[in-house]
């Protein structure tokens, strides 16, 4: 059984929660972590990751596989990575070298879209960029529930998952950087 293709729609149910993830749940989870709030906002945080799951389980379960949904999924989690890491650097539960390492890979990969392909290469998410994303969204519970409750040895193990995703997310942006590469060798 072949898969569809993805629609250009726009207006779609998972596109929504997409959208719904960026505008309503990451705001609500800053402003909760950075107002001292942190059991509050770990269950937002929970939220946002399960809306994640939630649009493209719908989206596949549906029949509401789009190309906006396809694009905004990936940028509404490195967006929600990002935000909610600098809301943990501000609140001085995360190192500040870890954002900036991320933040490094995502602009430099950025830069080269914008400059070979003028926007996206349409690269496909890798194995290790899954791997990277899971370590990076599972350490922001652990970090902040080592706050709320004081446990400085969860903070240890939420520091080890943290790297582990910074480190994922370095060799993520190397395999992106050559398949953008790759891309770009064959236009020519």
């Amino acid at each position: 059984m072949s898969t569809p293709a993805p629609s250009t729609r726009v207006w779609t149910l998972p596109n929504l929660i997409s959208f719904a993830r960026l505008a309503v749940l990451l705001p609500l989870v800053v402003w909760l972590l950075v107002t001292g709030r942190l059991w509050w906002g770990l269950v937002a945080l929970i939220a946002l990751g399960a809306s994640d799951w939630v649009d493209g389980y719908l989206a596949r379960r549906l029949g509401q596989v789009t190309l906006l949904g396809q694009r905004l999924d990936p940028v509404a989690d490195r967006v929600a990575i990002v935000v909610v890491i600098a809301a943990l650097v501000a609140e001085g539960l995360v190192p500040w070298p870890a954002v900036a390492i991320i933040l490094a890979v995502d602009l430099t990969l950025l830069v080269l879209a914008g400059l070979w392909f003028r926007g996206s290469p349409d690269l496909p998410v890798s194995r290790i960029g899954k791997w990277r994303t899971a370590c990076l969204l599972g350490a922001l519970p652990l970090l902040i529930t080592s706050a709320a409750a004081s446990l400085e040895w969860l903070h240890v193990v939420a520091l080890v998952v943290l790297w582990l995703g910074v480190l994922g997310h370095v060799v993520a942006g190397l395999g992106y950087l050559r398949g953008m590469a790759a891309a770009r060798h064959r236009a020519r």
